[in-house]
């Protein structure tokens, strides 16, 4: 079942990363007024240059979240997939909000409801892109 899922999984998750990446970047501004450059956020955590981040939030989003969900929330959270890929990431949405933003210097959820809820947004929409793409387990 994994293997079988494999594909589309990562296709689904750099699906996912281009929709999340373009809302920071063209959406956020109307919203917040400045883009949400998440490449450049991991790239001053970790001091290194703005394409290293943006390549790490690739890999993450195409690679390491889509694999992770097939291997623990594809088969154990209930729903249609589009369901089920949203509340995957969720949590991902918190973990993010509570430790990576404040280790970035953003504070906690941006310091911003506007700027959190925008990440919600792309989050969630994350989850639903990947989750509809992959679908439901098949009945055996």
């Amino acid at each position: 079942m994994f293997k079988n899922n494999l594909i589309k999984a990562l296709l689904a998750g750099f699906i996912g990363t281009i929709v999340f990446t373009v809302m920071g970047q063209f959406i956020a501004p109307h919203i917040i007024g400045f883009p949400m450059n998440i490449g450049k956020m991991i790239a001053g955590m970790i001091h290194s240059p703005e394409n290293v981040g943006v390549m790490i939030h690739f890999v993450m989003g195409t690679i390491l979240f889509p694999i992770s969900y097939l291997l623990l929330g594809y088969n154990r959270i209930p729903g249609p997939g589009w369901l089920k890929g949203l509340l995957y990431l969720l949590p991902i949405y918190l973990v993010a909000m509570i430790i990576i933003v404040p280790m970035a210097g953003k504070g906690l959820f941006f310091d911003s409801f506007p700027a959190a809820m925008i990440a919600l947004m792309g989050h969630l929409i994350y989850g639903v892109i990947m989750g509809a793409i992959i679908g439901t387990p098949k009945k055996a």
